[in-house]
């Protein structure tokens, strides 16, 4: 009965009151991988700097840029390790940075990514329970003007609410989200530091931490700001690189996933739904210009699935993204926002068919990163 009033609090946004430990207060570093950003690096340290709970260390790790990220960084205070040769990928920065890492937790965010001023207190609770590896937030876009944040606002209110509540829930969230998460050092650096085999890190190693019965917390109430994409080339950068990341890990781990039944059903249902969306809707557009070039049904039964099918996906995401909109004070852009989620819809269908044809059918591994901004 516990369980049944637990899932339909989190359905409804709502979360049980829990004992947070008054006396843990554990020492904290910051790592932040940087290769040009100077444009960004700035807000973000001192959106670190500005914390509620203070942390030990900024160490940024400057991946061997061009431009003035280092000199920007030791300017606010921060520690500056510099990488000999550009690694090319976020893990092997960050396991660069980790072995300067001395403290009981370690806190990665991304270059172009604040945080709220509460974010670190209200996220460094979860880590007190010691066989917690990682625990990660929520995220919303820190600007939201084009058509791609917009999209990447309502995904992000629909997505992260409903499925990675899910995915809390019965406790395997896919991702403990590399844009800001927090760690167990001593933990981390025990299974390897970041997994450096397949494009997402943080995916990656959220897996293997489900699979090594490992905890791995979502914290909705600890907010981060990305910089995330304003236009089409850095929006297909950035998806491209998820999905693809996604499809190396189903395939890095394959049948392994069986270990963790949980994990394994949302993988499995995950990647079921990227393959069975293009075919629903090339069936929806044949579907539709059969009907109005010939004036007749397809058979009542079909238009009316397909019908109602939609109505109650419209209705769940419009839901969710209101009560999130509401709760993350973006009620009004999320309201007129709506839309872009139908209008990007196709397009991540194109994309994910793309990724699975590099990665599945073609063989050609995604290997170096591209920035989302």
């Amino acid at each position: 009965m516990e369980k049944l009033i637990d899932f339909f609090l989190f359905l409804i946004g709502v979360r049980r009151e829990k004992k947070i430990p008054v006396n843990f207060q554990p020492s904290v570093t910051v790592l932040i991988p940087a290769y040009k950003e100077e444009e960004t690096i700035k807000d973000t340290i001192l959106s670190i700097q500005a914390q509620s709970y203070q942390v030990d260390e900024i160490i940024v790790i400057d991946d061997c840029s061009k431009d003035k990220t280092g000199l920007i960084s030791r300017s606010l205070g921060a520690k500056v390790v510099r990488i000999p040769k550009n690694s090319g990928t976020k893990s092997r920065a960050q396991n660069f940075g980790l072995k300067f890492v001395k403290t009981d937790l370690v806190i990665t965010v991304d270059a172009d990514t604040i945080l709220d001023q509460k974010a670190i207190e209200l996220i460094i609770p979860a880590m007190s329970d010691r066989k917690v590896l990682s625990a990660c937030g929520f995220v919303i876009p820190q600007v939201i003007k084009t058509f791609w944040e917009r999209c990447r606002l309502i995904q992000y209110l629909y997505y992260i609410s409903l499925n990675k509540n899910a995915q809390s829930h019965w406790q395997v969230p896919l991702v403990s989200s590399g844009c800001f998460s927090v760690f167990n050092t001593k933990m981390l650096k025990k299974m390897g530091g970041f997994p450096e085999g397949t494009i997402v890190e943080d995916m990656d190693l959220t897996w293997r931490a489900h699979l090594e019965k490992k905890k791995i917390k979502f914290i909705p109430e600890a907010v981060c700001y990305p910089k995330d994409p304003n236009n089409w080339q850095q929006y297909k950068a950035q998806v491209m690189r998820w999905n693809r990341g996604f499809l190396q890990c189903v395939k890095e781990y394959k049948v392994s996933l069986i270990k963790n039944p949980r994990l394994c059903f949302f993988v499995a249902w995950y990647l079921l739904s990227g393959i069975i969306q293009p075919l629903y809707l090339g069936f929806f557009i044949w579907y539709v210009f059969w009907f109005f070039s010939t004036k007749a049904y397809l058979g009542e039964v079909i238009f009316i699935l397909i019908f109602f099918g939609l109505l109650l996906e419209m209705l769940i995401v419009f839901t969710f993204v209101l009560i999130s909109g509401i709760r993350y004070k973006h009620f009004k852009i999320a309201l007129t926002s709506f839309p872009c989620y139908w209008l990007i819809s196709p397009i991540d269908t194109y994309l994910f068919v793309n990724a699975l044809i590099q990665e599945w059918v073609l063989g050609r591994k995604l290997e170096s990163w591209e920035k989302g901004h």
